[in-house]
């Protein structure tokens, strides 16, 4: 091989190894932030002991809304990832109000939807696609399809589209969970919720979509139940343990 050849060669080497490295250390980069963001979210739920894996859970019936509704791998991927901080603004709450058991008056709910708020502003202005999307979802979440929702009473299709994924699956969630203010619902009982709450609570097109999906919902729900019932029997056997 003639050396101008091998130079030419070597050179397009170490521009190809380069490039992959720098590709390498931008991934290790993105799951270094993503996985502290992560931690902050699993630190604001497991301050109320009955959420436990409700973050993964809005993560895995949400990407199954998302993939319903035609969106891309990327943006799949985009929800899965930022789903899990939608109350993360939580984390500046009071314990007397997010551990309290009964209804808030008028004030503690006040203070409670601050959490909206602020969980957006600590994502706002990101140049992260995902983070932005965490605002968005923060933002969003508890405003409703026909403006009586909060914080700010956005109508319709101006809620972002994956905060109208995540009221649909938050709400179900946690009807079908065990809370410290009620017990849980059927899991019929929270389909029939959903339906009956179309063109008001959320988005119309996502509840059809949510019942066409609403095997794989079941699937997720009832391994969820398994595993929650694996947990709980581990901890009764344990529980008296030194």
């Amino acid at each position: 091989m003639p050396k101008r050849a091998r130079k030419s060669n070597d050179s397009t080497s170490k521009i190809k190894r380069a490039y992959e490295d720098l590709m390498q250390a931008h991934e290790d980069i993105k799951e270094a932030h993503m996985a502290i963001v992560l931690k902050l979210a699993i630190i604001a739920e497991y301050r109320d002991p009955d959420t436990g894996n409700h973050i993964m859970r809005i993560s895995d019936y949400g990407c199954e809304l998302a993939k319903a509704a035609g969106l891309s791998e990327k943006e799949i991927e985009t929800y899965r990832f930022a789903s899990p901080m939608h109350d993360i603004g939580k984390i500046a709450l009071p314990d007397s109000i997010l551990k309290k058991e009964g209804k808030l008056t008028h004030d503690e709910m006040e203070i409670m939807k601050g959490h909206t708020i602020i969980g957006a502003r600590m994502f706002d202005n990101s140049k992260s696609p995902i983070l932005r999307a965490a605002a968005d979802i923060c933002r969003g979440h508890h405003e409703r399809w026909n403006g009586t929702g909060y914080p700010y009473g956005t109508k319709g299709d101006k809620i972002p589209f994956f905060a109208r994924i995540l009221a649909v699956v938050d709400v179900f969630d946690a009807l079908v969970s065990r809370r410290c203010y009620k017990d849980a619902w059927t899991f019929e009982d929270a389909v029939k919720l959903i339906k009956s709450e179309s063109g008001k609570h959320f988005d119309p097109r996502l509840v059809n979509l949510f019942l066409k999906v609403l095997p794989q919902i079941r699937h997720l729900y009832e391994s969820n139940s398994i595993i929650q019932s694996f947990i709980t029997d581990y901890e009764i056997l344990n529980r008296d343990r030194p």
